[in-house]
């Protein structure tokens, strides 16, 4: 799918479905602030038989808003092509509704717990808690989940998956099929196993963390590269049978495994930085990355250059630094 065509489809409505459409409720609880907290769920199947079942999982960060659209370009697909749906899709675009309102990370009570720390839960703990277990049961037994999460707003992340080291020898080769720019195994830690991810794992079910850049300057282009692959991935799975891009080598993406594979660059200085915007490209050993300038006296403070060879995957916005701050990520493999 390309720009354009993503871009009208945001404009698209009025579809008449042959495939089932289903809003439910996963979980629901009466909060402390007077407010009820609602988790929902979409769910596209055609109908009759099916093939598997794909679960997309976003927000469960406040501020993390970039999956709702990638959600909303998924199901305005499925709605212009349905009789190419051949499995279940789930959506649940706001996992922690009550954070996305306020655009806040954490779920805003007074303990001001991440969502992302509570798994598996517990049905009868508290509210976040027997949340946390309602949508892990509902999501359990599906094919594969797809949990959606975005960079910072002052850091761009290349579209990239990642997974725990426990599970990821199995499932690189059938990411893959998710087209990313990157492939990150993280090194499992106990902290992995109260994550979405890392609870459906203990579960038995396949899921992955799906990496997007939250930058608004170009956020029509990177929804359609994330769509496009999750498409390409639902086409191997046997869920579409519509046209998609072509699932990419495994040998072609860069896959890093060990804290080796990454280089760190930090700065030296406080000041404001003003990158040169590279994410995404091959940069060489004493390439520009960037500046630290001091606004009051006029000066240049540090040019950031790169230690080393290596792709730009993750890159500092424009704003404050401090001495130690991470300016950029670089991938010191090209290839798997």
């Amino acid at each position: 799918m390309n720009r354009e065509s993503c871009i009208s489809l945001f404009e698209s409505e009025g579809f008449d479905l042959p495939v089932l459409k289903e809003i439910a409720a996963v979980a629901s609880v009466m909060m402390p602030i007077g407010e009820n907290w609602t988790v929902s769920r979409c769910r596209y199947s055609p109908e009759g038989e099916t093939k598997g079942r794909l679960c997309i999982a976003t927000g469960i960060h406040g501020d993390e808003r970039m999956g709702q659209l990638v959600a909303y370009e998924v199901a305005q697909r499925i709605m212009r092509e349905p009789e190419h749906l051949q499995g279940i899709v789930d959506l649940y675009p706001m996992l922690n509704a009550i954070g996305l309102d306020v655009g806040q990370r954490m779920v805003p009570t007074s303990t001001m717990l991440d969502m992302n720390r509570v798994f598996p839960g517990n049905p009868d703990g508290t509210a976040l808690e027997s949340i946390c277990h309602a949508v892990l049961e509902d999501m359990k037994g599906a094919d594969l989940v797809l949990d959606i999460h975005t960079s910072s707003q002052i850091t761009s992340e290349l579209y990239g998956v990642r997974l725990h080291e426990r599970h990821a020898e199995e499932m690189i080769p059938g990411c893959a099929a998710l087209c990313p720019r990157v492939m990150w195994v993280l090194p499992d830690k106990p902290v992995h196993s109260a994550s979405l991810t890392g609870a459906l794992s203990m579960a038995g079910t396949k899921a992955v963390v799906l990496m997007v850049d939250e930058r608004r300057l170009r956020v029509q282009t990177v929804v359609c590269e994330v769509v496009d692959g999750i498409f390409c991935k639902m086409k191997e799975m046997g869920l579409w049978s519509g046209e998609t891009k072509a699932a990419p080598a495994q040998e072609s993406i860069p896959c890093m495994w060990e804290a080796t594979d990454i280089c760190r660059v930090t700065c030296r200085h406080p000041g404001v930085y003003v990158p040169r915007e590279l994410n995404g490209t091959v940069v060489r050993e004493g390439d520009v990355l960037g500046t630290i300038i001091d606004a009051l006296e006029g000066e240049t403070l540090e040019t950031v250059v790169a230690p080393e060879s290596g792709l730009v995957f993750t890159e500092r916005r424009y704003s404050a630094v401090y001495p130690g701050t991470l300016i950029a990520r670089l991938c010191r493999k090209e290839r798997a």
